[in-house]
């Protein structure tokens, strides 16, 4: 077993970034104005696949003062970049997320570093080429670990971030005014071994229909083994002009879990109570749900004693449904939620047909939604808050208000029961990322609040971000 040597600095400052480019700012169209063609672009399916416009150039800038972006602006903006970040980089022959453009970091924007007794690498400070697992644990550590329904292992989670966002990271102090720049972004993935499914897939049905890639699995942190992973879920977190809070979109793979409330074709509203005694599915084609198993009997909340899973996805493509929540939100809330998952439902459709015709894996993956703010006229001093519902309801929350990835955020797509009426809340990306009044929209980021306690106490490590 090869082994890496203790890091005893916490922090890192990441030097050498005077050779990263800005991508230009910009935006456009008024918030959930009427698209009534979300649809892929025919450009999206050509190699290279070119990065979405997002600086004054893009559909993000205002024009002459107002907000013209649309709802379908963002779900592109999110496909999209999706498809860039998970092409082959003919340079490197890895995907672009792997490239010199991203590194990977740990929780506290550590950069991952080749083995310290590497002779190509004397000093101990070389960025590592390979990706390296240790991370078992989301959503916080009370929130536990994600098996298969019949495996022991448990899911890993990278963390990669790119130039931009390292160069807005690197500037210190820090001051409430301060912004991640545009074209910043932070990608948070999700892996499992491929021998977790061998037990519902072969190994042909592995290489065709998932993402495949060689890790360093740190098993004990001091020696690492070598395993194949396959990627199951991602965020794509990025800043766009006139959005510093980030648009947070998710993707998961096909096979994860099925929908309690969802719909196969246009939204449909349900006023129904939620119902422990339901079946979710009798399908038993998913990685994370046992078939014929009751909402009740499958798992919302961690199940610290189990090391196999089964749960399900409370809310297609994050958006929130059924009782109370169709029964204390607006009419005009409910209204952009049923076309935030029309659009979504119609753009997932069109990106698929593209990539059907290229036979590509991606095919079986999905873009589960996104979260963002209407930012014209809002008050970022005052913070950002997840509340979806009234008397405290963000009104200025846009996409999917309930916005879980079921690969990242398993146990926390829910506080409590569904049917709570009293102080009910369903959770988004900005429960968990918003920040306090006098705060800089910089502190959404979690690795950026831990990389800045650590630079605070004058721990740090200076790195060369230049791949190998």
């Amino acid at each position: 077993m090869k082994r890496f040597q203790p890091v005893k600095t916490a922090a890192v400052v990441l030097l050498c970034l005077s050779s990263f480019t800005t991508h230009a700012t910009g935006k456009s169209a008024a918030q959930y104005a009427t698209q009534a063609n979300c649809i892929a672009q025919a450009q999206w399916f050509k190699s290279p696949v070119k990065p979405p416009k997002e600086g004054k150039d893009s559909p993000f800038a205002w024009v002459d003062g107002q907000d013209q972006s649309t709802n379908c602006n963002f779900h592109q903006w999110s496909w999209q970049k999706f498809l860039y970040l998970t092409q082959i980089d003919k340079k490197t022959k890895q995907l672009v997320m792997f490239g010199g453009d991203y590194i990977q970091v740990n929780n506290e924007m550590m950069p991952y570093l080749e083995p310290w007794n590497d002779l190509l690498n004397p000093a101990g400070l070389k960025l590592s080429a390979q990706l390296i697992l240790e991370d078992t644990t989301q959503a916080g550590s009370s929130h536990g670990k994600l098996f298969t329904k019949y495996g022991d292992k448990p899911a890993y989670y990278s963390i990669h971030i790119n130039r931009e966002f390292i160069k807005s990271a690197a500037k210190t102090p820090i001051t409430s005014s301060d912004q991640f720049a545009v074209g910043s972004v932070e990608l948070k993935v999700a892996w499992l071994e491929v021998e977790q499914l061998r037990p519902l897939y072969s190994e042909q049905e592995i290489d065709e229909q998932f993402y495949t890639h060689q890790a360093l699995i740190k098993a004990d942190n001091k020696t690492i083994r070598s395993s194949k992973v396959a990627l199951i879920g991602m965020h794509v977190v990025g800043v766009v002009e006139n959005h510093p809070e980030f648009i947070w979109a998710t993707f998961e793979h096909q096979a994860s879990t099925p929908d309690y409330y969802g719909s196969t074709s246009a939204f449909k509203k349900v006023d129904t109570d939620y119902d422990a005694n339901k079946v979710v599915s009798d399908s038993d084609n998913f990685i994370f749900y046992r078939k014929n198993t009751t909402a009740g009997d499958a798992h919302l909340s961690y199940p610290s004693a189990e090391s196999t899973t089964n749960t399900f996805r409370l809310y297609q493509f994050g958006v929130p449904n059924g009782a109370p929540y169709v029964h204390l939100a607006t009419a005009a809330q409910q209204s952009q939620d049923a076309e935030n998952f029309n659009n979504i439902q119609q753009l997932n459709h069109s990106v698929y047909k593209g990539l059907a015709a290229q036979d590509s894996h991606w095919q079986h993956y999905f873009y589960a939604g996104s979260v963002w703010l209407s930012t014209q006229d809002y008050q970022f001093s005052n913070g950002i808050s997840g509340n979806i519902v009234p008397p405290n309801a963000n009104d200025k929350l846009r996409g999917s208000l309930a916005l879980a990835n079921i690969t990242l955020e398993t146990y926390t797509q829910t506080y409590g029961d569904p049917n709570q009426t009293t102080n009910y809340s369903t959770n988004n990306c900005f429960a968990c990322h918003g920040i306090s009044a006098g705060k800089s929209t910089m502190a959404v980021s979690h690795i950026f609040n831990n990389f800045e306690k650590l630079v605070s106490s004058n721990q740090q490590l200076n790195v060369q971000t230049k791949k190998p």
